[in-house]
């Protein structure tokens, strides 16, 4: 027997977590774990977002922690009856990001579409049954509206906004574009399918698929998607505002969802830069460029690919096994660490990658990776990691949800 919910009918707030305490970021070991600093105590803490989170991970940013279930169940937390056998006696909840919370529970995000957002997106709505079970599937909600029409439900949660453009997902999801697929599928069987991204923080103007993470996710949406007709998977965006108590009040139920750049997604076209670490002092032959010594730290690569980028970057994250033919080619091989962050576009931005490189403070490597511009470089070192860096990753985040988003003309 589904479970059948009582539509909500409250004071328009969600609880998505309670502030038991507040710690500093120290760092985050793997995704589903976070050390942070109280005073001179250290935390280990569950991290309940598997996502990159690269916008959030600085040391010293400040957490907002929620005492695990098991250390013991907090009786004035609705999620006290959770998490039974938690290996840790913390849970980071939230974060202080720029001017408001960015709420940290990504599951969470099913509660806050149930009490303040289905019965926005569904007119009529009458009945809303949890976790609903179709075939081999499961959906988030199956809702029934007033005249008897079947709505399934899948909820995403949406934590990366930057430059008003919210993106999901912020890393690879089979997962997500699995759930996609099927919604589209179920069409024909008599269901009204949606796709709903719970904006959790920020000022979202608009709601774009991660092209630059997921294309092929960002594909599929633009591909089923509907954000107006009847048609399609229909697809919503809407934006939580929550506070540092872990209240959570809906400011929009209706955020724009812009899913024109599908075929960008599809064309495999666009930028990339590659993050090399150089363990030690190394002399390297580099092509024409003869050889030259490469100090220990990091080097950051602005390159470009008009078609096959992924291909082009496959091949950059090799060490052996390929011709030398560009610049990196020398340099790769003696990298102790490689990492590629690609981005999508419609221009070619290599330059003006290069160009904001230089003005974050990256010191040119002469000549490397520009014989066919007029740039002085499109390799620059840095002493500690790029990542780790603030500035580094908001010009990443300005090309993926700014620059690369522009069309040429």
């Amino acid at each position: 027997m589904r479970e059948r919910v009582k539509i909500p009918t409250g004071d328009g707030t969600v609880r998505l977590f309670t502030n038991h305490r507040e710690a500093l970021f120290v760092k985050r070991p793997n995704r589903f774990l976070i050390i942070a600093r109280d005073g001179d105590e250290e935390i280990a803490c569950h991290c309940p977002n598997p996502g990159r989170l690269i916008e959030f991970v600085f040391p010293g940013s400040k957490l907002i922690l929620e005492r695990r279930a098991s250390f013991p169940p907090d009786p004035g937390s609705p999620w006290g009856t959770k998490s039974p056998r938690a290996k840790t006696g913390w849970t980071a909840a939230g974060i202080y990001y720029r001017d408001g919370i960015a709420p940290l529970f990504s599951s969470r995000a099913n509660k806050a579409a149930e009490t303040l957002i289905l019965k926005k997106i569904i007119p009529g709505l009458r009945e809303i049954h949890r976790e609903f079970t179709l075939g081999a599937s499961r959906f988030d909600f199956l809702c029934v509206d007033g005249k008897g029409n079947r709505h399934l439900v899948e909820v995403k949660a949406c934590s990366l906004i930057e430059y008003g453009v919210a993106m999901f997902p912020d890393a690879p999801s089979s997962r997500a574009l699995k759930h996609l697929e099927e919604l589209a599928a179920l069409r024909a069987g008599g269901y009204t399918c949606h796709v709903l991204f719970v904006i959790v923080h920020g000022n979202a103007r608009v709601f774009i698929p991660n092209l630059h993470t997921d294309p092929a996710f960002a594909a599929a949406l633009s591909r089923y998607g509907n954000t107006g007709g009847t048609s399609g998977v229909r697809i919503h965006a809407a934006l939580l505002c929550c506070n540092q108590e872990g209240s959570a009040v809906l400011a929009s139920a209706s955020i724009p969802v812009d899913l024109s750049h599908g075929e960008l997604a599809e064309s495999n076209r666009g930028n990339y830069l590659i993050l090399l670490k150089i363990p030690l002092s190394t002399e390297i032959i580099t092509g024409a460029l003869g050889t030259r010594l490469y100090a220990p730290g990091w080097y950051v690569y602005a390159g470009s690919a008009q078609k096959n980028l992924s291909a082009r970057i496959n091949r950059h994250l090799r060490k052996i096994r390929k011709q030398k033919h560009w610049h990196l080619d020398y340099l790769t091989p003696q990298a102790e660490t490689i990492k590629a962050l690609p981005i999508r576009s419609y221009r070619n931005l290599e330059c003006s990658l290069a160009d904001a490189l230089d003005d974050l403070g990256g010191r040119a490597i002469p000549g490397f990776g520009c014989s066919d511009c007029r740039c002085k470089s499109h390799l620059f070192y840095f002493t500690d990691p790029p990542m780790e860096n603030r500035a580094f990753v908001d010009l990443l985040l300005r090309f993926r949800h700014e620059e690369g988003l522009r069309r040429k003309g």
